[in-house]
């Protein structure tokens, strides 16, 4: 408690005019005849007195404790918990998660910033849930160029376009295929310079909002069947794939693999997107659980917003042995190793 009750005084006063009446502490001195840094004291006194007493109200739902569990366990700025309505339904999930992914993201959104947009079902939701408001000098940008037909709504040209026409912002696109049919065709469509001038601009986001792909039948990769080919496939499998981030696929304790169809793929690598100041990572239901995890594993996630029970199901799990925080060195050494068609590397 305070010393006297005069002390005792002066700090309820001033705890109440900030707390109760919502002055400033600028307002508080003039008040009392006080510093403001005299102000800020006497506010850090009042609560170690127990003069100020804070009580928390968790919203509805229970998810607060997961979320900080998620930020904990695996060094997440934030998580972003939904509850959804059945975590096997691939569409259902996706569509639940859209909304709070588009107020996560809104929220970090700063007048002359660049918002990198990578594409599919979820960030199509969360795209579709963003209210129109104009964000001065903001610019979209796409993370990696495009896949099945142009025109789809899941395509990451037209995200790119909706999102930039809904936020009032100019818009940086990559005008090629996110993944093409040989190295030696990727290389040259990276020495054009609009494209390069793309993936520079990409490569700059001070945002990045990517979704946690599986290759399923009805996923953009497999869908139309002329995006990976069988060689593709199989490689993937014996490699350990779970999963991929802007087509970088990792294995199941977030490595990434030295495949050879990276040198085929035209966007962010994985040292790139490590360096985004801020990566929202959108994902979940059932079948996601296994990238998700390995996506946080690799620590290439800042916030990550997903469903309760993907939650529960990582935090269920045992202690990671591997750091949440790897360096940008690994990423990009892992990619410029030499590698055979299974995704092992090659020694030299």
């Amino acid at each position: 408690m305070p010393h006297s009750i005069e002390d005792h005084r002066l700090l309820y006063r001033i705890a109440q005019a900030y707390y109760h009446e919502g002055q400033t502490q600028q307002q508080i001195g003039q008040r009392f005849g006080l510093s403001r840094p005299k102000v800020s004291r006497l506010l850090q006194r009042a609560r170690d007195m127990r003069v100020v007493s804070i009580t928390l109200v968790p919203p509805p739902g229970g998810t607060s404790d997961l979320e900080r569990g998620l930020e904990r366990r695996y060094g997440l700025e934030e998580a972003v918990l939904v509850s959804v309505s059945d975590p096997d339904d691939a569409n259902r999930v996706a569509l639940e998660l859209g909304p709070a992914a588009a107020e996560c993201l809104l929220r970090c959104l700063e007048p002359n910033s660049v918002l990198g947009l990578a594409w599919g079902r979820t960030i199509l939701a969360m795209v579709e849930a963003l209210p129109a408001q104009v964000i001065p000098g903001l610019t979209v940008a796409q993370l990696s160029g495009g896949l099945g037909p142009v025109g789809a709504l899941e395509h990451s040209t037209e995200l790119a376009r909706l999102a930039a026409h809904k936020l009032g912002a100019r818009l940086s696109l990559l005008p090629a295929p996110g993944i093409v049919s040989s190295p030696e065709a990727a290389r040259a469509l990276r020495a054009d310079v609009q494209i390069a001038e793309a993936l520079r601009v990409a490569a700059s986001a001070d945002v990045a909002v990517v979704g946690l792909g599986v290759l399923t039948p009805e996923s953009v990769l497999l869908r139309y069947g002329t995006i990976l080919s069988s060689e593709d496939l199989e490689a993937l499998a014996e490699a350990g794939a779970v999963g991929d981030i802007i087509l970088r696929y990792l294995d199941a304790i977030g490595e990434p693999l030295a495949l050879v169809l990276n040198d085929r793929i035209l966007g962010l690598t994985l040292g790139q997107l490590s360096r985004v100041p801020r990566v929202i990572g959108v994902a979940g239901g059932t079948n996601k659980r296994h990238i998700v995890r390995a996506a946080l594993v690799a620590g290439l996630l800042h916030v990550l917003v997903t469903d309760q029970a993907t939650a529960e199901s990582l935090l269920g799990e045992g202690a990671d042995s591997k750091s949440s925080r790897p360096a940008v060195q690994s990423f990009e050494a892992k990619h410029e190793l030499p590698c055979d068609q299974s995704g092992r590397t090659v020694n030299g």
